[in-house]
């Protein structure tokens, strides 16, 4: 029997990386896996034949921040086995390099630069990675709202949403709580204003007929989980932002065109990460990521 595949998560000895290593060791503990804590750095400066000078060594106190989160992660919860991984590189690449069921990221490094930084770094990790990938905000933002004890799923009716719909149910089923499925959609502008009422039900129609049909068949692979259809006559991304105020997750779909089109045109998980009010899951369609992967 092969071992079980590690929850991963990467760590800067920011507050953000230790809101996401206390996120990621009470998953890897819920789901009964392993730990691996990542900590990226960049390499030695090369300074001439005799090598990187001591002073310059960029590996000065990164197992300070490896022995602080495993003694961190132990605490949360000590039936974990955590393993600490330091990588030479940027974070991005020591990230995606792990064998890993999932990757778990902070949502903000400690200021300025450090933020962009961080976002960046969630956004490239979640465009490219084959298993979902959790953005974790600072805890002490969570806040309560209508979702309270609740995951929240951000439904597209399109099959990109499928394996989304998947990754909640499982996060719900564990946690024991229950699922909004949420469907959002902004309607046509009517042709003339009489014409409104039979066009805000027609579409209305159409869009319920959506979301039942994106959901079919899940009652019954997780009947443990009461599903609840929610729809949203709003714009996806703040629709769920707004779910999301006491949520335990919010999970969502991506297309997963590549980061830079995300950056530029934005989507719904690009909103999300600055929006929401608890940790948000990206789990891309499993076609995109083995496409990724025989690219690759």
């Amino acid at each position: 029997m092969s071992d079980p595949v590690p929850v991963v998560v990467g760590v800067d000895g920011s507050p953000s990386g230790r809101d996401a290593l206390d996120w990621a060791v009470a998953e890897a503990a819920t789901q009964v896996r392993p730990l691996w804590v990542v900590h990226a750095c960049p390499p030695p400066i090369d300074t001439g034949p005799l090598g990187p000078l001591p002073s310059l060594s960029p590996y000065t106190g990164t197992g300070d921040v490896l022995h602080e989160a495993a003694r961190r992660a132990a605490l949360v919860a000590p039936e974990v086995e955590v393993t600490t991984r330091l990588v030479s590189g940027g974070p991005v690449p020591a990230l995606l390099g792990q064998r890993a069921c999932l990757i778990v990221v902070g949502g903000r490094g400690r200021r300025g630069v450090r933020r962009a930084l961080a976002g960046s770094v969630s956004v490239a990790v979640s465009a490219r990675a084959q298993c979902p990938v959790v953005t974790v905000p600072p805890l002490r933002e969570v806040v309560p709202g209508p979702s309270r004890a609740k995951v929240v799923v951000g439904v597209d009716g399109l099959d990109l949403s499928s394996r989304a719909i998947g990754f909640a149910l499982q996060a719900a089923a564990q946690r024991g709580v229950g699922l909004t499925a949420l469907h959002a959609w902004t309607p046509r502008p009517p042709a003339d204003s009489g014409g409104l009422a039979d066009d805000w039900a027609a579409s209305r129609a159409v869009e319920c007929r959506a979301l039942d049909g994106a959901l079919a068949g899940w009652r019954e692979r997780f009947p443990t989980v009461d599903i609840t259809p929610k729809l949203a006559c709003d714009d996806p991304a703040h629709a769920l932002a707004v779910e999301s105020a006491g949520a335990a997750l919010v999970v969502v779909g991506s297309r997963g065109r590549g980061c830079m089109t995300g950056v530029l045109f934005g989507s719904v998980s690009q909103v999300l990460r600055h929006a929401a009010h608890c940790p948000i899951a990206v789990a891309r369609p499993r076609a995109v990521t083995a496409g990724r992967a025989r690219a690759a």
